[in-house]
C-alpha cells in the first residue's frame, strides 16, 4: 500500500518499520540486542535518524570508515534494523529495504513528542499528511510519519525505552537538521504550529532557526534547488579529511568544503546516492 506525497509527486509506502526493543538504565551492544540508557529530549528537537540502503554492507564499510560506527544488527525478527554505535552508543541506524518499501533512499529526522497522536492530529489539521500512523514500535516508543505541505517529509517519537540517539554534535553523530523548502512560509507555520516552536532569524538570507525548550536545534532554508526535504548534518573532526575518505569508499561529493559562520560544511553523499552533509571546524580558528 502506498500513499502519494503531496508536492514530490513520488509514491511512498506505508512501511514496517523495525526499531529495536531497547532497555533503560545501562548502554552496550550484543549482536541483536541494543542496550541504551535514556536521555531527554525538547519537544520539536531532532532526536534520531535512520536510513534505508538498498546494500547493508556496502553502507556499512562506507559509514563505518567515513565515521567510525560499529554496528549492531537487531536480527530478523526487527528486519535487520542496524544501530550504528560510536563508543557502544548508538547515534543512527541503517536498515535494508522491507517488502514493498518503494521509497527514496535518504536519511530520516525524527522529532521528539511527549504524544504522537496528538502531534500526528495537529500535522493533520495544518495541511500535513500522515503517512504512517501512530503505532507502537514495541518497548521502544510509538512513532508516526508525516509530509508536511511543502512536501517535506519526517518522523514523530514518542520514546519509552529508545528516547533517541545517545550522542549529539560529537564526531561520527548528528549535529544538526536542516529543512530545505521552496515555501519557507508555510513550513514555518505548518512546524510552529506542530511543535510550538520559537523562530528566530540569523543572518543567512532565507533561513529561520528554530527554538525548542530555549535552544535552537533545527533550521529552515528557503531554496527552490532542491525537492523539499530534510537535511541531516553529521559531526567530523575534520571536513576535508571526512570528504577525502567519502571519495576513497566510493560516494560523491556534490559540493566542496566551504568555511561558513556553523564550521567547515560540506555536501557528499553515500554510494547508494543518500545525501548529507558534513559539518567541521574551520582550521585555525
Amino acid at each position: 500500500m502506498t500513499a502519494r506525497v503531496p508536492g514530490l509527486g513520488l509514491p511512498l509506502p506505508v512501511r514496517r518499520w523495525w526499531w529495536p526493543h531497547a532497555r533503560a538504565g545501562r548502554r552496550g551492544s550484543v549482536e541483536g540486542e541494543t542496550v541504551v540508557k535514556p536521555s531527554s529530549f525538547a519537544v520539536g528537537s531532532p532526536c534520531w535518524v535512520d536510513a534505508t540502503v538498498p546494500d547493508m554492507e556496502v553502507a556499512r564499510r562506507f559509514y563505518g570508515s567515513v565515521f567510525g560506527w560499529a554496528f549492531a544488527d537487531q536480527g530478523r525478527d526487527h528486519g535487520h534494523y542496524t544501530m550504528c554505535l560510536l563508543n557502544d552508543i548508538p547515534v543512527a541506524a541503517l536498515m535494508p529495504p522491507q517488502p514493498g518499501d518503494g521509497a527514496p533512499p535518504m536519511w530520516n529526522v525524527y522529532f521528539a513528542t511527549p504524544d504522537v497522536d496528538a502531534a500526528a492530529r495537529v500535522a493533520a489539521q495544518h495541511d500535513g499528511k500522515v503517512i504512517v500512523q501512530p503505532v507502537d514500535v514495541g518497548d521502544s516508543g510509538r512513532m508516526a510519519f508525516v509530509a508536511d505541505p511543502t512536501g517535506a517529509t519526517f518522523g514523530l517519537w514518542q520514546g519509552r525505552g529508545h528516547t533517541g540517539a545517545g550522542l549529539w554534535g560529537d564526531p561520527g553523530a548528528v549535529t544538526w537538521n536542516e529543512l530545505a523548502t521552496p515555501d519557507g512560509a508555510v513550513a514555518d507555520a505548518f512546524y510552529r504550529a506542530v511543535f510550538d516552536y520559537d523562530a528566530q532569524t540569523p543572518a543567512d538570507a532565507g533561513v529561520t532557526v528554530w527554538k525548542a525548550g530555549g535552544q535552537e536545534v533545527c533550521s529552515r532554508r528557503q531554496t527552490a534547488e532542491s525537492e523539499p526535504q530534510w537535511i541531516t548534518y553529521f559531526a567530523v573532526a575534520d571536513t576535508d579529511e571526512a570528504v577525502g575518505n567519502v571519495r576513497r569508499q566510493g560516494g560523491r561529493v556534490e559540493r566542496e568544503p566551504w568555511d561558513s559562520p556553523h564550521g567547515r560544511l560540506a555536501c557528499v553523499a553515500d554510494p547508494a546516492g543518500i545525501s548529507f552533509r558534513l559539518a567541521g571546524p574551520v582550521p585555525g580558528v
